[in-house]
């Protein structure tokens, strides 16, 4: 079972051929442990958990899923690069359903790994994918920004709400959980 924006369509203008090869590329805060997914991306959310929340110090986290492994370590050259590039991550499970990888160098987020039987994905944190040099605004953002809320009960009392018309929210994972038009607090 995938776990799908109900949104996600190809951007307009969009050369389907080179976007479907050319994978998406990131990192750590630091550069120390870079990442690459092939696409396509199965979500684009807004994660309000509370697990969410407290890692990242805010009232949610925008991530990108992609499917099982298709989001992993970028490849290098030799097995001692490799073998140094693992070093650097540290993980921890937050939850049945999760373990989270951070850099033990800046002590930023990697990704994540679901570990749900019938949600098979890893997620990075949106702010972590690779960025125009000269305006600082993350690269294909048309097509990584985020469509869906989920965890919306657990949204942040007091803070307005400016999604753009179609973004949907959700009690839990899209699909496996209740759509919501609107979270009382």
């Amino acid at each position: 079972s995938r776990m799908m924006d109900e949104n996600n369509k190809e951007p307009e203008g969009a050369d389907v051929a080179a976007t479907a090869i050319r994978p998406y590329k990131g990192s750590c805060l630091c550069g120390a442990v870079e990442v690459e997914a092939t696409p396509p991306k199965l979500f684009s959310v807004i994660c309000h958990c509370t697990i969410c929340q407290r890692l990242g110090s805010a009232s949610g986290q925008a991530l990108v899923g992609f499917p099982g492994k298709s989001l992993r370590l970028v490849p290098t050259p030799n097995a001692a690069a490799a073998a140094e590039q693992q070093q650097l991550l540290d993980s921890y499970q937050t939850s049945e359903g999760m373990i989270r990888y951070r850099c033990k160098a800046c002590g930023s987020s990697v990704y994540n790994q679901s570990l749900l039987p019938d949600l098979d994905f890893r997620d990075a944190p949106l702010a972590n994918f690779e960025r125009d040099p000269d305006t600082g605004i993350i690269e294909r953002l048309e097509e990584l920004t985020p469509t869906t809320h989920i965890f919306c009960q657990h949204r942040t009392p007091g803070l307005v709400g400016t999604d753009a018309a179609g973004v949907t929210k959700w009690l839990g994972h899209v699909g496996h959980s209740k759509k919501v038009e609107e979270v009382e607090h």
